[in-house]
């Protein structure tokens, strides 16, 4: 795995993202009802696509990803499923990490937290809720109940990505090989590390 700024850059994207949906929900912007809900599902949508596209910039060592199929491709669906035809362990792995002496030691994360099945199905979900469908079926009637459902769904969501990614490795296919990376607090910079098997961890990079 080599460094790639381009995939800090994507970290601090999804954290910037996840917490303005916090914003949004906890009434500190103008938005509000319906058309809140629907930058919110935008902004899931969007973290998608981010996941998806540092998933091919982390394991980029892999010769068939420069092809233009995957270099053009933009969607996360579709990455997903192509992505898993050439590394099975390719997604994002959340640990906690405690790093000492430039050693990390990692743990498991008992959460719930996005998984490759459930990107794929919020991706449905976040496109559902962010075209109007055909003049035949529109039509705009929020409703209370419909409003809390999805308030709820972003709300389980965005923490289901946020526990996958605040702190995460990713694995490289052909070596003992990880990049490492921590959200820190809100107004912290993202850390993005590169480590190897029984060796130090290599020097952070921030954006």
């Amino acid at each position: 795995m080599e460094q790639d700024a381009r995939y800090t850059d994507l970290m601090q994207e999804i954290k910037e993202r996840l917490y303005t949906i916090e914003d949004v929900l906890s009434g500190r912007t103008a938005l509000h009802g319906p058309l809140a809900h629907e930058f919110c599902f935008l902004q899931l949508r969007i973290v998608c696509e981010c996941i998806a596209y540092a998933c091919v910039i982390a394991h980029a060592y892999i010769k068939e990803l420069q092809a233009p199929k995957f270099q053009k491709e933009w969607s996360a669906d579709k990455l997903m499923k192509q992505l898993g035809g050439l590394h099975q362990d390719f997604y994002p792995k959340p640990r906690t990490m405690t790093f000492t002496n430039r050693n990390v030691q990692l743990g498991e994360i008992d959460a719930p937290y996005l998984t490759k099945s459930s990107l794929q199905k919020l991706v449905v979900i976040c496109g559902k809720k962010l075209h109007r469908g055909s003049p035949k079926k529109y039509a705009f009637n929020p409703t209370p109940e419909g409003l809390a459902t999805d308030r709820q769904t972003i709300i389980n969501y965005g923490n289901e990505v946020f526990r996958l990614m605040e702190s995460h490795l990713m694995t490289d296919r052909d070596a003992a090989q990880y990049i490492l990376c921590q959200f820190r607090e809100r107004n912290s910079l993202v850390n993005v590390a590169f480590a190897a098997a029984g060796n130090e961890v290599g020097a952070t990079t921030k954006v």
